[in-house]
């Protein structure tokens, strides 16, 4: 009976409530919950990572954008402030302290250095016989190939290996020289000095060594290495330093014995030229295929003697 009329008295108090308005705010707040849960499946569908990114990159980029106009690179680089770069003079140290020495029964004789690749050549002998080699020839009897020519030594490729084969009697633990050393230039200068006197053996007029030689020169135009067969070529040395190429008959001694030349004889000019230089030792080479007068200055047991022949 209790229940009864409290069930009664509630049910009179809700009548009494404005439904109308009650009902409105429900609805209200159902739409606001309804909206809640779309904005919330929406962001779950979006890939969060991928809107930040794109919005840090965009800032990256506009930031590069604003820098580049800030600040003209090319004109602080242009200064030149740390020096500038040879990739080749790197090139060549690296490549030099990379190459250990050859095991190959070679020896090289002498060596024409050059900043070109056509005027650098080696002289190198092998079982007895000497060759001259350019830049990527082929070292007869090896598969290894001439890479670089430098002042005391040359670098040659076996077997995809870089390797160092020396000047005969040259260090192999001294830096690699690129020019001749100081050094050597006092020594020849004093050399000079004990003996200024020069002895001239003009062999111009005669008419076989001026055929002989022009043999050599059509020799040399169309193969280098030919001189080998009228000369042998050994570096000569006073008190460890290089004072000139020994020369002496080769296979064909015809030129040899007709110029007058001797057994012994070191050469260190040719029409001026100093031998010892890379790039003066390249002009005399070409002197030798084009001039017609040549001056062969060589040192004959410390007396200088100057020979002269024609080309005709």
């Amino acid at each position: 009976m209790a229940l009864t009329n409290n069930l009664t008295s509630f049910s009179s108090l809700l009548a009494k409530l404005p439904q109308q308005k009650i009902a409105q705010a429900i609805s209200l707040l159902l739409l606001v919950y309804i909206a809640f849960l779309a904005a919330k499946i929406t962001w779950l569908m979006v890939p969060q990572e991928q809107v930040v990114n794109n919005t840090a990159m965009t800032n990256g980029t506009a930031y590069k954008k604003q820098a580049a106009s800030s600040y003209n690179l090319s004109a602080l680089q242009a200064l030149n402030l740390f020096g500038q770069y040879n990739k080749q003079v790197e090139e060549v140290i690296e490549q030099v302290q990379n190459a250990p020495q050859t095991r190959l029964q070679l020896t090289l004789s002498a060596a024409v250095a050059s900043d070109s690749k056509e005027t650098s050549a080696a002289i190198i002998e092998y079982q007895g016989k000497q060759e001259t080699y350019g830049i990527g020839d082929i070292i007869v009897g090896t598969r290894a190939s001439l890479e670089q020519v430098l002042i005391d030594r040359v670098i040659i490729k076996q077997s995809g290996r870089l390797e160092t084969l020396m000047l005969d009697g040259a260090d192999y633990d001294q830096p690699a020289k690129g020019i001749a050393t100081t050094e050597a230039k006092n020594q020849r200068a004093a050399t000079d000095t004990e003996t200024p006197q020069v002895n001239i053996v003009d062999q111009r007029l005669n008419k076989a060594l001026s055929n002989s030689a022009l043999r050599l020169r059509k020799d040399l135009s169309s193969n280098p290495g030919k001189i080998t067969d009228y000369l042998r070529i050994s570096p000569a040395r006073k008190n460890g330093v290089i004072i000139g190429y020994r020369l002496s008959a080769g296979k064909d001694p015809e030129f040899f014995k007709l110029s007058g030349l001797k057994a012994g004889d070191v050469a260190v000019q040719m029409n001026g030229y100093d031998l010892l230089t890379p790039i003066e030792a390249a002009q005399a080479m070409s002197a030798l295929k084009t001039e017609r007068d040549i001056s062969l200055l060589v040192n004959r047991n410390n007396d200088l003697v100057e020979i002269l022949f024609s080309i005709d």
